[in-house]
């Protein structure tokens, strides 16, 4: 009866029987990677429960686990896996029957939603608006920082001393570093005062994941602004790509949801990783093991930045 009902949901062509996992941990660690968008558990005796659910009426033990980090793709996967499932039952009872029962195959559900029980909206954007914050602060700041130096004229004392553009450019994001650490604390305090919720991960992870991000913010703020001629221009370029970088990093449009050719520039956009890596670490509690794929693209994008930032200074005797 097991081999039937996967044979049932296989061949409605909605889905694609990925592996048959010996134990509900190895499917959950199958989700977590993201090879799998839903799984189905049968309990063991599967069609006992089918000749006692005849004769009891007792609702049948099969469990729906659906990924809905897409929530359209999700909730549309978990209707057609219950209409596929609910159909099984009530052919197969009917069979064992003799006859179509009435009523076979209506069971109940019982919805469970693990990382937000109370599907409570602001669980899932405070991570957002922490990334969000962050974002501005070592975006704009650094981005008016070399090019408001040379408006003034002071920019030369530091040209004509013997400080390497390598050590000038690193210094110049030191600040920033110490003002978003405060700012992610703070956020986290509120976070926990304000509304009550608490961060599921370890604050170690989320130390690591924002150095990362500072790394590529800032240092793409003083690549803004080394090629910027006056604040005003730093200031238009640089919200133009804080926008897109919002807009495109899944922050309020799913990633999974956006046309394809939109997909793939979002794998430049340093905001996804870290986004997806705030959520992941405050919702989940996941790792360092879980999350290392963000870490390593946002460290990629970091020294890709930094490098080009070092490069563009043009330091003059």
């Amino acid at each position: 009866q097991s081999a039937l009902l996967l044979e049932k949901c296989a061949s409605s062509g909605y889905f694609k029987l990925l592996s048959i996992a010996k134990s509900p941990a190895e499917a959950q660690k199958i989700m977590d990677r993201g090879d799998a968008d839903a799984i189905l558990t049968i309990n063991s005796g599967f069609a006992r429960y089918l000749e006692s659910s005849l004769r009891t009426g007792d609702p049948i033990p099969i469990g729906i686990k659906v990924n809905t980090v897409n929530g359209t793709r999700g909730s549309i996967g978990a209707q057609y896996l219950n209409t596929c499932v609910s159909s099984f039952i009530a052919s197969a009872i009917g069979g064992i029957g003799g006859a179509s029962v009435a009523g076979a195959g209506q069971f109940e559900i019982h919805d469970s939603f693990r990382y937000n029980p109370n599907m409570d909206y602001k669980v899932f954007m405070i991570p957002a608006l922490i990334v969000i914050a962050i974002t501005m602060m070592c975006g704009f700041l650094p981005a008016l920082n070399i090019v408001s130096e040379k408006e003034r004229g002071t920019i030369e004392q530091i040209n004509v001393t013997p400080v390497r553009k390598t050590t000038f450019i690193i210094c110049k994001m030191i600040p920033y570093v110490a003002v978003a650490y405060y700012m992610v604390f703070t956020c986290l305090l509120l976070a926990w005062l304000v509304f009550g919720y608490k961060c599921q991960g370890s604050y170690l992870d989320i130390v690591i994941f924002t150095f990362a991000h500072i790394l590529v913010m800032a240092s793409f703020g003083l690549l803004v602004s080394n090629y910027s001629e006056n604040a005003q221009q730093a200031m238009f370029v640089i919200w133009f790509f804080s926008m897109v970088f919002m807009l495109m990093s899944g922050i309020f449009t799913p990633v999974e949801s956006m046309p394809k050719w939109a997909q793939v520039i979002t794998y430049a956009n340093p905001l996804r990783y870290f986004a997806e890596a705030m959520r992941a670490i405050f919702l989940k509690g996941s790792s360092l093991v879980d999350t290392w794929p963000n870490l390593l693209s946002l460290l990629g994008l970091g020294s890709i930045t930094t490098t080009w930032a070092i490069l563009s200074y043009h330091k003059t005797a």
